[in-house]
């Protein structure tokens, strides 16, 4: 059996046809990509030829995925494909897709690669939700204390019963600051912060910069 899909990256048009195994896994990939005889196609055909091969000797498609996915080079940009809304590139954009057919859920969380569905979910799987106290609008708040005057202040001070206190000017715990250099989550756009030695998207979950 085979599956054949249409892709648009920026304004880059091909087809894709993926040969399945009997288990349904791809065994091989033909690509159509521009005019037919032109360079890119010569290319993306030897390619798909390449990678065609590899699977069929053994090579799993998560080595593909791995080493193809967040690639950059032009053609680059919105795609027409509601789970992959940017692709870095053709191959970046092919590899995700194939992820989507044919790796498991654990898979592709490991490589932040998630369909739209799983993406808008309040909760990803295996996520726990933070409890999270609300208040409402109808508690009063208690009256603040009296301020003492200045003379009592004075008295305070001279019999010792009030301490002078020093200023803390040291910024104040747990304020997370995302730097203005953070990059772009590549599946939604929205600003990533630092998680550890990677950045990682606080909408969608995606992340970027592991080594």
């Amino acid at each position: 059996t085979s599956k054949t899909f249409e892709f648009r990256v920026a304004d880059c048009k091909g087809f894709a046809t993926v040969g399945e195994y009997a288990h349904g896994q791809p065994g091989e990939i033909f690509l159509t990509v521009s005019k037919q005889g032109s360079t890119l196609a010569g290319i993306m055909d030897a390619f798909a030829k390449s990678v065609s091969y590899g699977l069929q000797y053994g090579v799993p498609l998560r080595a593909y995925v791995e080493a193809f996915t967040n690639m950059k080079f032009e053609p680059a940009g919105m795609t027409d494909d509601p789970d992959v809304r940017f692709a870095g590139s053709i191959m970046d954009y092919l590899f995700r897709r194939l992820a989507l057919e044919y790796m498991s859920y654990d898979e592709r969380a490991e490589l932040g690669i998630f369909t739209v569905a799983e993406r808008t979910q309040p909760t990803l799987p295996g996520v726990e939700e933070m409890a999270v106290e609300s208040s409402t609008g109808s508690e009063m708040v208690a009256d603040p204390k009296s301020v003492p005057s200045v003379d009592e202040l004075v008295a305070g001070l001279e019999s010792g019963a009030i301490a002078p206190t020093v200023e803390d000017n040291t910024p104040a715990r747990g304020v997370i600051n995302t730097p203005i250099d953070a990059p772009m989550c590549m599946q939604c756009g929205v600003h990533m912060v630092r998680a550890g030695s990677c950045h990682a998207c606080p909408s969608c979950g995606s992340t970027s910069g592991c080594s």
